[in-house]
């Protein structure tokens, strides 16, 4: 895998790369993103990329009990990844909330964010919300979420490093995920670093459209052969 290839992809945005990866034909482009569920909450932040760190978390369904926390666990599986190849691979951390109410699942605050910003985490992901808006900026962390809510129920941990469903895209640990105010998508591991060379590609045909488009000859009527 070739890291800098990967790291290079935030040079671009996310409809860009998606682009550039649809001209692999490696996957039908019909899926593997995300759609209007999922908000881009710090766009000033721009595009993130990372390696997709997994698990599964419920905050709504209601108890008085103690659960589990697998939030450490979590932590672990992020420094391992961010230590890959000299500590130069990104991590993108991926929560998918289930439960009762999933999308008021409040998965992360500044506190947890902290810990996940000096783990690796590049970027956060969920179908959920978060909550400590300001905080979570000043992390920094940049967020993709359902939105935002003030409360959660106990944290019930349901597992880590396993595939996770959000908004319809499905991540596997090890996807690179690439995100922007556009939205976010997913990447097979095994061409990710191929993709940098076609979003190249991509950038460079869209440049020579519209260097034609706004050419002062530029018609329209005799571009659609009607002279």
């Amino acid at each position: 895998m070739n890291i800098d290839a990967i790291r290079r992809l935030v040079e671009f945005d996310t409809p860009t790369v998606a682009n550039g990866l649809e001209l692999l034909e490696v996957r039908d482009p019909s899926f593997g993103y995300t759609g209007p569920d999922i908000r881009c909450l710090m766009p000033e932040a721009g595009p993130r990329v990372g390696i997709a760190v997994t698990a599964r978390m419920d905050t709504t369904s209601p108890g008085m009990d103690d659960p589990h926390s697998l939030f450490d666990d979590w932590l672990r599986l992020m420094v391992e990844v961010s230590d890959r190849h000299g500590g130069n691979l990104p991590v993108f951390a991926v929560i998918e909330s289930v439960g009762v109410r999933p999308r008021y699942t409040v998965t992360i605050g500044d506190g947890m964010g902290t810990f996940m910003r000096m783990a690796g985490a590049v970027g956060y992901l969920t179908n959920g919300c978060i909550r400590d808006i300001e905080g979570v900026r000043g992390v920094p962390l940049p967020c993709w979420a359902a939105g935002l809510s003030p409360m959660h129920g106990k944290i019930r941990w349901l597992d880590v490093n396993s595939p996770v469903v959000i908004d319809g895209m499905t991540v596997h640990p090890g996807d690179v995920i690439h995100a922007d105010e556009n939205g976010t998508l997913a990447i097979p591991p095994g061409v990710a670093d191929q993709v940098y060379d076609r979003a190249l590609e991509v950038r460079r045909k869209e440049a020579a459209l519209f260097d034609r488009l706004r050419a002062p000859e530029m018609d329209i009527r005799t571009h659609l052969g009607m002279r």
